[in-house]
């Protein structure tokens, strides 16, 4: 799964519209992150949040710059996924957190929030969600072919 050129140009375009403004997202983000029941560890002291702030947006703008080049992208996150860890998210907390992210892009782009946009966000968070599960818990939604043929053949035996 890929990020087209002009899907990346949406994503771009909308995250330099909310990254003047990216206090006010956090904040809105935060409130609905806190109305799930999540394991994740999100700290509430006003530097870590501010630190996490600036982390997050950091995040976001290098994984956008990486997005069209999978392969990039993952060796970011990877080098990146000890911060990730220090939060102690779980499967479900990544899925959440995804669903947030876009609820509160909607309201911070407004009538910007186009179907188009939405689905960019929505295959560009899935990527990022994928390599966040197969390296923090093992987990792929990959099925190798190979796999596949092995369990005809036991099936077949």
């Amino acid at each position: 799964m890929s990020i087209s050129p002009y899907q990346y140009q949406l994503l771009s375009q909308s995250f330099a519209t909310i990254k003047p403004n990216f206090h006010c997202f956090c904040v809105s983000f935060n409130h609905r992150l806190k109305m799930h029941p999540m394991s994740m560890v999100i700290p509430d002291g006003e530097s870590q949040i501010l630190t996490i702030e600036y982390q997050l947006r950091a995040f976001i703008q290098q994984s956008l710059i990486r997005m069209a080049n999978q392969q990039e992208l993952c060796r970011y996150i990877i080098e990146n996924i000890t911060t990730i860890k220090a939060l102690r998210p779980s499967a479900c907390d990544i899925r959440i957190l995804c669903n947030c992210f876009l609820d509160t892009l909607k309201v911070h782009l407004g009538k910007q929030f186009t179907l188009a946009v939405r689905n960019a966000w929505k295959r560009a968070l899935h990527i990022v969600a994928n390599v966040l599960k197969a390296e923090l818990f093992g987990m792929s939604n990959i099925v190798y072919l190979d796999q596949i043929r092995q369990k005809k053949q036991i099936g077949h035996s």
